[in-house]
């Protein structure tokens, strides 16, 4: 089927073959594969309009308005070029993750590796790359006041009964990296792929005026742990988190949520049939630096060095 061939095999006329041969329907096709074309002076003078930059200082997050979405057809497009299209995985280097999924079929345990997160994927495809570049960087540009530039970026694939993440804030294991040298302030801009509900596991978030001098307590992370367990900072312990009150953030397809990274937010398992999809994306302000590349050296260095601690250990222990 149409939706399932890969974009830039769509965008090459004589491969469209025999499955679409109406001249409108291939326009309406290209029409849904787009990436929005609103510049940045459009996009703040919307945001202004619609009280989005208001909403966002009083609760330290925001939905964009529905007319900035971006079409769900082309998310899922996108996505599927870097999860499920054999032909173009292997095109689109990228960091992934994989979790380990328990699910009881007919009274029997059954567990199997599902792909959960993506990261470090932007540069290599030209559409992911137009889009947190340029599009969406103008978005949260004009939503901040001042240009920004992307500092990271995660696809979160959570498949069927898959778990949700621990309550957190973002700032503090984004400045790990690079401790006082690196980017101090960040904003996260979701993307939802796939609708987003309270069964799926959408996004929830403590609302409220969250900032670097008002922000909830946190857990430091350990100095020589796993930079992506222990040694991440900002975990909320959970005397602190089970008196907070979150709200759920569903979205539908396509839609545009930012927050910033002092807001405590987390999400729940999805208790469907169906994969629940989004891409978050960090962006700091350009004044601060540009760090994208380097985030990602960086976090591959302190990823290898824990493994090789973690080598010498073992070697240790066998020769005690």
């Amino acid at each position: 089927m149409l939706g399932f061939k890969s974009l830039y095999i769509l965008q090459s006329e004589d491969l469209w073959g025999d499955e679409v041969k109406d001249e409108s329907m291939k326009t309406n096709v290209r029409s849904l594969l787009q990436i929005p074309t609103w510049d940045l002076d459009e996009i703040t003078q919307l945001l202004q309009t619609d009280q989005t930059i208001q909403e966002f200082d009083r609760d330290s997050i925001c939905i964009l308005p529905l007319s900035l979405s971006i079409s769900p057809w082309l998310m899922r497009r996108i996505t599927d070029d870097l999860t499920w299209d054999r032909k173009t995985m292997d095109i689109y280097p990228s960091d992934k993750t994989y979790e380990s999924i328990q699910v009881v079929r007919n009274g029997n345990v059954e567990k199997h590796q599902e792909l959960t997160r993506i990261e470090n994927f932007v540069n290599t495809h030209s559409l992911w790359n137009g889009l947190c570049h340029k599009y969406l960087r103008n978005c949260v540009s004009a939503l901040m006041g001042e240009e920004m530039v992307l500092y990271k970026e995660k696809l979160n694939l959570k498949p069927p009964y898959g778990s949700g993440f621990a309550p957190h804030l973002d700032s503090p294991s984004l400045r790990v990296p690079f401790g006082s040298t690196g980017p101090r302030t960040f904003i996260t801009v979701m993307v939802a792929i796939d609708d987003m509900s309270i069964e799926n596991g959408c996004l929830r978030v403590v609302k409220g005026r969250w900032s670097e001098e008002n922000h909830c307590e946190v857990i430091e992370g350990q100095e020589d742990g796993n930079p992506d367990a222990e040694g991440r900072a900002g975990a909320i312990p959970s005397h602190i988190s089970e008196l907070q009150l979150y709200e759920d953030i569903p979205l539908k397809g396509g839609s545009i949520a930012m927050f910033n990274g002092w807001t405590p937010h987390r999400s729940t398992s999805n208790n469907t049939n169906f994969s629940r999809r989004a891409v978050f994306l960090t962006y700091n302000p350009l004044r601060e630096g540009n760090f994208h590349d380097l985030y990602y050296v960086r976090m591959k260095q302190k990823r290898n060095n824990w493994i090789s601690r973690c080598s010498d250990v073992i070697s240790s222990v066998r020769h005690f």
